[in-house]
């Protein structure tokens, strides 16, 4: 049965440790005996980020997930690195979980309304005490914004650069 993803859900490790952490999650899925996927990967998330941003894809996205019990045939996981029931998710961690939930919202149609902690499927504290439910839709709200902010800054330098051109034209005709 193929993966039909409507939701992205995000979990952290709960492992505080600095260094890559992947390797170790790949060992504790495959310990608990979750299903190896297409890419040859125990994790059950689709995409994991380290501490250092670095995006690895764990499972493709239409195939099943093996990281929220009852929506892994209709959701896409991304796993966090680090333990945020106490440290905060690195800036890098951040740029690349928006860049990821921008693709796949663009390619799946999944609506910025349907990103949540996986404690809003089971009782569990992931993706971490410090961090409120709304944590990664306001992520990828901000990074909307900036992107909007940024677009709308250089459209109004063309129009300043066109009206320029256009008022030396009329000044050279007169």
């Amino acid at each position: 049965m193929k993966n039909l993803p409507v939701k992205i859900i995000v979990h952290h490790t709960a492992d505080p440790n600095a260094g890559p952490q992947v390797e170790n999650v790949n060992e504790w899925h495959r310990q608990r005996n979750f299903n190896k996927s297409i890419l040859g990967w125990f994790v059950g998330y689709h995409f994991f980020i380290e501490r250092n941003g670095k995006i690895i894809q764990c499972r493709v996205d239409d195939e099943h997930g093996n990281h929220t019990q009852g929506e892994n045939f209709s959701s896409i996981g991304i796993g966090l690195a680090g333990n945020f029931d106490y440290q905060s998710p690195t800036a890098l961690q951040i740029q690349s979980l928006v860049k990821i939930i921008g693709e796949l919202i663009k390619k799946w149609g999944i609506k910025a309304s349907e990103i949540y902690p996986h404690r809003k499927f089971k009782p569990t504290s992931c993706f971490g005490l410090i961090l409120p439910d709304n944590w990664a839709k306001e992520q990828y709200r901000i990074f909307l914004h900036n992107k909007l902010l940024t677009a709308l800054i250089a459209l109004k330098g063309l129009l300043e650069k066109l009206i320029l051109l256009k008022w030396k034209t009329l000044k050279r005709s007169n």
